[in-house]
C-alpha cells in the first residue's frame, strides 16, 4: 500500500533496504526488539500501543471537527478533518513535520484523503495525540 512507501523519495536511505539492497529488511526491527527486550516486555509494549490507539480513536470520535473512519485495527487510526481540502492536509502535515512537531502524513482510504495514525511507540501518550487534534482543530478549514 501507499503507506509503506518512503516519504522522502529524493534521499536514498540504506535503512530502507536489506543487505542485498533489493528490498526492505522488514523483519529486522521485530527480531531486534524481541532479542533485546524479550517477549514479555514486547507484549506489554504492544498492549500499551493498542490501548493508546483505542483512546485516541475515542478522542477523534468526541470532536465535531473530525470523523473517525473506522475503529482501530491493531494500532492504526484512520480519521478525517472535516472541511479540509487535500491541499490543506498536505500543508498541515508538511509544516508540522518541518517544525519537528509530528509526522502524520495524509493517505487515501476508499479514494478520499485522510490521516492515518499508527501508534508504534509505547511511550506515546494520549495527551500528545490530543495536542495534535487540538492543533488540527485550530487550523482553519476551507
Amino acid at each position: 500500500g501507499d503507506y509503506l512507501d518512503a516519504i522522502d523519495r529524493d534521499e536514498w536511505n540504506p535503512a530502507d533496504y536489506a543487505y542485498h539492497l533489493s528490498r526492505r529488511a522488514r523483519g529486522l526491527p521485530l527480531w531486534f526488539s524481541l532479542a533485546t527486550y524479550g517477549t514479555d516486555a514486547y507484549a506489554a509494549a504492544l498492549d500499551t500501543t493498542l490501548h493508546t490507539a483505542w483512546d485516541f480513536a475515542e478522542s477523534v470520535r468526541r470532536r465535531a471537527e473530525f470523523e473517525l473512519l473506522l475503529d482501530p485495527e491493531l494500532s492504526i487510526v484512520l480519521f478525517r478533518r472535516r472541511g479540509w481540502s487535500p491541499e490543506q492536509y498536505h500543508a498541515w502535515s508538511t509544516s508540522r513535520a518541518r517544525a519537528g512537531v509530528t509526522l502524520i502524513v495524509p493517505t487515501k482510504w476508499r479514494g478520499e484523503i485522510c490521516f492515518r495514525v499508527c501508534v508504534v511507540h509505547p511511550e506515546t501518550t494520549i495527551a500528545a495525540l490530543d495536542a495534535v487534534l487540538d492543533d488540527m482543530a485550530q487550523t482553519a478549514s476551507a
